[in-house]
């Protein structure tokens, strides 16, 4: 069976921050020898989102500085040219071409829309919740 090789979309990020679980997330992607892809946009985004005012309750600056040297530690960086233009929300065609340019397998996202679109055009995509089912251990 081929290794599946994840993209985690910004808003499965900010989940585990907000939610105080992404120590969660770095034991399952360690335990599981997970690969996560990552990109330039990929971390800006996360970046910019947490930084936006409504997360100030939820972290301070040098936290999102944490998260953000966390998640590329965590994640292979790979560059990206744009190349495809295929979503109607056209800042997320970035993480379509992570996904062509670093052969992932697994779009994960909680963007019910991408995932539809990015469904249809033949992309394997998945939500938290079956992202969760599929990497987390048998108890």
């Amino acid at each position: 069976m081929q290794k599946e090789v994840f993209i985690l979309d910004s808003n499965i990020w900010i989940s585990y921050v907000i939610t105080k679980r992404l120590t969660d997330l770095v034991a399952l992607i360690h335990s599981q020898q997970l690969t996560v892809l990552t990109s330039p946009p990929l971390v800006e985004e996360v970046r910019e989102v947490l930084s936006r005012p409504k997360f100030k309750k939820y972290l301070k600056h040098s936290d999102i500085n944490e998260v953000i040297i966390l998640h590329t530690k965590l994640c292979q960086l790979v560059v990206t040219d744009e190349t495809t233009y295929q979503l109607s929300d056209t800042k997320d065609n970035f993480l379509l071409n992570l996904y062509n340019k670093g052969k992932a397998t697994v779009l994960v996202s909680g963007d019910k829309e991408l995932l539809q679109e990015a469904s249809a055009l033949n992309y394997h995509v998945m939500t938290l919740r079956e992202f969760e089912l599929l990497t987390l251990p048998a108890q």
